[in-house]
């Protein structure tokens, strides 16, 4: 049954990708004025489309990610990965977002330390995204801190926000497919997908993803470790 259920979930995912890319594609071109300029409202509508099918396209790579997990078809392409870059570069491109909902976004890294390790970087730039969004989406007012570290043999991603905070009941089952936490109450979107594939990446690297919170509305600290300068994984 769960070989059908894998099977299946790959099949409506890949279908559903091209009537999702033309649907993206044609808003995007009525809002950019292609076929001829529209009025506000009408501009409003079409960026609404656009939104709404981006945020299906998410899901889709979602559930086709999960299918590679499961079958055993997730691919790496591991080379000595410098972590400051790609985190310098995604403090860049989240600041936007975070301090257009008020927060104080900032970012902690020692700048002497080496951030070497053996990755996918692709692949674990969309973990820490992940991560990321998901502490600005659940943090209504306050600080959002991203952070990169050396601890010893390992280097250490975290996200500390002073945000909703989770529950020990919550934290339990955060990482399990289609598990979403408190915030999920509030804000309806998402596949509840995204810790689950966070945590399997993560473990593809010989690493983990982590979680500490100290309870409802004080805040959480989602921390990926990695080992520096590690072997290759198989």
């Amino acid at each position: 049954l769960d070989k059908l259920k894998t099977e299946f979930l790959s099949l409506a995912s890949h279908q559903l990708r091209s009537p999702l890319t033309a649907i993206k594609g044609y808003a995007s071109m009525l809002f950019e004025g292609s076929f001829g300029k529209l009025e506000p409202k009408q501009e409003e509508g079409a960026k609404r489309i656009y939104t709404s099918a981006q945020g299906l396209v998410s899901v889709v790579e979602d559930l086709l990610n999960v299918s590679k997990i499961e079958q055993g078809g997730m691919k790496y392409e591991f080379s000595p990965t410098d972590l400051s870059t790609i985190v310098t570069n995604l403090y860049g491109e989240m600041k936007v977002p975070a301090e257009s909902k008020g927060l104080e976004f900032s970012l902690e890294m020692d700048t002497h330390d080496k951030f070497i390790v053996s990755a996918d970087g692709t692949k674990l730039k969309q973990v820490f995204l992940n991560l990321t969004d998901n502490s600005i989406k659940y943090t209504p007012k306050g600080f959002v801190k991203i952070s990169l570290k050396r601890e010893g043999k390992n280097v250490i991603f975290a996200v500390t926000d002073n945000g909703m905070g989770i529950s020990p009941e919550t934290k339990a089952k955060l990482f399990e497919k289609f598990s979403r936490g408190e915030g999920g109450k509030t804000n309806t979107g998402g596949s509840g997908l995204g810790l689950y594939l966070a945590k399997q990446i993560a473990i593809a690297h010989k690493g983990d993803v982590t979680i500490e919170s100290e309870g409802l509305g004080k805040g959480s600290t989602f921390s990926v470790v990695l080992p520096a300068n590690g072997e290759y994984p198989n």
